[in-house]
């Protein structure tokens, strides 16, 4: 593996860690929330320094539907970053508690919120684009690999209603709820699973759309 291609799996990873983790501590632990919120959008701002030519091709040439599922999740990230930042310096108490008293506290609670769940679906969704088979794969390990998938995916699902993801999707959670008695392990693992159900969704909404339009062209 090249440097640079070691660097950006390693970035990669470290984001998905970070946001699991952001996301698990968003309701117990309010200063290493508030921290590594901005460590995530640190490496997010560095994702794009790296890959700055894709996002630029994204919106250039045809629009087939494999593109225009692409632009549509890149941005409603983009639109979430933002809210998630704008929403932060008002709610702050900790990383940036230096700066007066901004506000609007009130939206600023619904907007993080919201924008902090369909940030992560949005990031897991683009993440499981852009997975591909390593080069080399033997039939087994790739049925062992999906197989595995499954079996998170399973625990996902199970994850995504326990905590009651859907409604935060909604915008239907003006306070958020947090499960005291849960180990943040758990937590961390719970939002870990419903990552691996959206990335691997969407790694097959991809590849289903790639091969209706190989389908096409070649009828």
């Amino acid at each position: 593996m090249r440097g640079r291609t070691a660097i950006k799996v390693a970035l990669d990873i470290a984001m998905a860690a970070v946001l699991v983790a952001v996301m698990a501590t968003a309701l117990v632990q309010e200063a290493p929330h508030e921290w590594l919120g901005i460590g995530l959008f640190v490496l997010m701002a560095t994702h794009v320094v790296f890959n700055r030519k894709w996002f630029v091709a994204v919106f250039r040439g045809r629009r087939d539907a494999l593109r225009v599922v692409q632009i549509i999740v890149i941005v409603g990230l983009v639109a979430c970053v933002i809210g998630q930042v704008a929403s932060s310096l008002v709610l702050s108490k900790h990383a940036f508690g230096f700066l007066p008293a901004l506000p609007g506290a009130g939206w600023a609670r619904r907007v993080h919120m919201l924008c902090s769940y369909w940030a992560f679906v949005f990031a897991f969704a683009h993440a499981g684009m852009h997975m591909r088979t390593p080069k080399g794969m033997l039939p087994w390990q790739v049925w062992a690999v999906r197989i595995v998938w499954a079996g998170i995916a399973c625990f996902g699902v199970i994850s995504f209603v326990q905590l009651d993801l859907w409604r935060y999707l909604a915008g239907q959670v003006q306070f958020a709820f947090a499960d005291y008695g849960a180990p943040l392990a758990l937590v961390a693992a719970r939002y870990a699973s419903v990552a691996v159900l959206i990335a691997g969704v969407f790694h097959y909404v991809r590849a289903g759309i790639a091969s209706l339009g190989k389908t096409r062209s070649q009828g």
